[in-house]
């Protein structure tokens, strides 16, 4: 790794682990493992330096932070310190590990890898937002079925702890009401949530997977399983492991990382908007009635099986095996 040369001075020769390729041939069970470990480091390193940068611009606390649902008064730089948050969750623990993965696993170039590339039909543009956004009424329909499992009182306890916390920064953001918030929120929480979350789940962990298990939808339902886990929310488990499956589904069906990021961004920007024209949607009880609320969702559950009928027909038939670099491809 490093040599000298003759006047006694010690260069680097060649940083190997980081070489491009390097682990290429490791096992997908090793893989995860290294961007497990990758994603933890930089998510340390990079949240503990924004945390200690954020208080000392803001003046704002941790402490203080976990706290917000009790402060009378909102502390003016609430909503930079958040952000700042959220930036640094972005870079430390989704767009970080994901370049590194890219680096690491595969001799492709990145973009490649990652398959940030055109869709192989250009209706999955469309078809990729509108199928997340149908989904919908059956998100919240699913939702409320989710609220009504019963856990033991211990552990339901704890699970709506982890619920209110994970919850009180959000509606901290979504709670500001100037047209400037507004914009922002669509960047901080719906742009960065897309770009990242769809790096990591679908660009590489799926990817991960269907090298793993040689099938698109195992691959699919266990990415969608840890994507719904990593957000801690447990009374909203089911409806976002069904978001994650259709997020899936518009990654590998239409070829393209973009469209899966694009309709993930349009989904999250819909429900800032709506939220912030209608504030009382930021409440936890349902805005309509049960009944009504379940034939929605029925009807939205059809509009989206027609629309992955569709991405199943137009994503093309060539059967692809996996290459010597390590990446997988599947027969759609």
């Amino acid at each position: 790794m490093y040599r000298s040369d003759r006047s006694g001075k010690f260069t680097i020769k060649n940083f190997r682990v980081f070489k491009k390729g390097f682990y290429q041939e490791r096992s997908s069970g090793q893989q995860l493992l290294l961007l497990l470990g990758l994603s933890l480091m930089s998510f340390f390193i990079i949240g503990l330096l924004g945390t200690m940068l954020l208080s000392a611009i803001t003046g704002i606390t941790v402490e203080q932070l976990a706290t917000i649902s009790k402060m009378k008064t909102p502390h003016p730089q609430l909503g930079f310190f958040i952000r700042g948050m959220q930036l640094a969750q972005f870079l430390g623990l989704f767009l970080v590990p994901s370049w590194l993965a890219a680096r690491l696993f595969s001799t492709q170039p990145s973009r490649e890898y990652l398959k940030l590339s055109r869709p192989v039909h250009p209706g999955f543009w469309l078809i990729g937002i509108t199928v997340l956004l149908f989904s919908l009424p059956l998100v919240q329909w699913l939702g409320e079925l989710n609220r009504v499992v019963e856990f033991p009182p211990a552990l339901a306890d704890w699970m709506k702890q982890q619920e209110n916390e994970a919850n009180d920064t959000v509606k901290a953001l979504l709670s500001l009401r100037t047209v400037k918030d507004l914009l922002l929120n669509i960047v901080f929480v719906a742009g960065l949530a897309a770009v990242g979350e769809e790096l990591l789940f679908r660009g590489v962990l799926q990817r991960m997977f269907l090298r793993q298990f040689g099938q698109v939808w195992p691959a699919i339902l266990l990415s969608a399983f840890l994507f719904s886990a990593m957000h801690m929310q447990f009374y909203g488990f089911l409806p976002r492991f069904v978001l994650g499956i259709l997020l899936g589904a518009v990654y590998s069906y239409s070829g393209s990382l973009w469209t899966a990021i694009l309709a993930h961004f349009f989904y999250d920007a819909l429900l800032i908007v709506l939220v912030y024209f209608n504030p009382v949607l930021l409440q936890d009880e349902p805005v309509v009635g049960p009944q009504a609320l379940m034939y929605s969702g029925l009807v939205s559950a059809l509009l989206v099986t027609m629309h992955l009928h569709w991405m199943m027909r137009h994503a093309g038939n060539d059967e692809h095996q996996e290459n010597a670099d390590g990446s997988a491809s599947h027969n759609l």
